[in-house]
């Protein structure tokens, strides 16, 4: 993605509205739609589109700053090799009968006596494995064809791989720590997993504020798409933070 045209439409967009170059944003639109008939149709009448030139620019705009720098993708495959690494995902796979008897080792004892829906996520988690399997294993080919594999080919596979993993240990806590006498209480896993969650929500937070004062310091585009990225992460932004990230021109 060209980073030189993206700064040019944050500048455009960043110059007060009576001092836009509006021709100038005509040709952005046309560079990013390829519509010519859009283009001559709003240039008939620049003044009447202005503010549909700026809706349009400002949504390619917000497409293209959520763009992944390497930085984050390389995270993420750092976090996924970890994934590989517990699940043995790089092995050679067991045969179909010594892997039933190791999945069987973790099933509990009261196994037939939970609910259905408890049980089921011992049978998800079979399913959920192997998934994880097949998707380390095109991604590992699509590496292998390609050694210059771009970042935006990799994450889909690294997105998938994360939320498959979050998901198995999920059911598995879930699974593990559910008790039977807990119909009218929430499960202990349950509530750990609410903790989880909350603690996720805290480091996500935590990272966006580090990054946000390194923004301050020296603004830059892989910051603002840094910052962008783990907003979009939590699950219910404060009005504070939403406010101060307009201010400095992050959304």
């Amino acid at each position: 993605m060209d980073k030189q045209f993206t700064q040019k439409l944050q500048d455009w967009l960043n110059t007060p509205a009576d001092k836009r170059d509006l021709e100038q944003g005509a040709l952005f639109l046309l560079q990013l739609s390829n519509n010519k008939i859009l283009y001559n149709n709003i240039s008939r009448n620049l003044k009447a589109h202005a503010e549909f030139i700026e809706f349009k620019i400002k949504r390619y705009l917000q497409y293209r700053l959520q763009s992944l720098t390497h930085e984050q993708v390389d995270t993420m495959q750092k976090q996924v090799d970890q994934i590989v690494k517990r699940h043995a995902l790089d092995k050679a796979p067991s045969t179909p009968q010594t892997q039933a008897e190791e999945w069987r080792g973790g099933k509990r004892a009261d196994h037939d006596s939970l609910p259905a829906e408890i049980q089921a996520l011992y049978v998800e988690n079979a399913s959920l494995l192997q998934k994880m399997r097949e998707l380390h294993l095109q991604l590992r080919n699509l590496s292998t064809a390609n050694a210059t594999c771009p970042d935006s080919d990799r994450y889909p596979f690294l997105v998938e791989l994360i939320k498959l993993d979050k998901q198995y240990h999920q059911n598995w806590l879930t699974y593990d720590k559910y008790e039977m006498n807990s119909e009218t209480q929430p499960s202990v896993s349950q509530q750990t997993l609410d903790e989880a969650e909350q603690l996720e929500q805290k480091n996500i937070l935590r990272r966006l504020n580090m990054t946000k004062g390194r923004f301050k310091k020296a603004p830059t585009d892989a910051l603002k798409e840094q910052i962008l990225s783990l907003y979009k992460q939590l699950t219910v932004p404060s009005e504070s933070l939403t406010s101060e990230l307009n201010a400095l021109g992050v959304l």
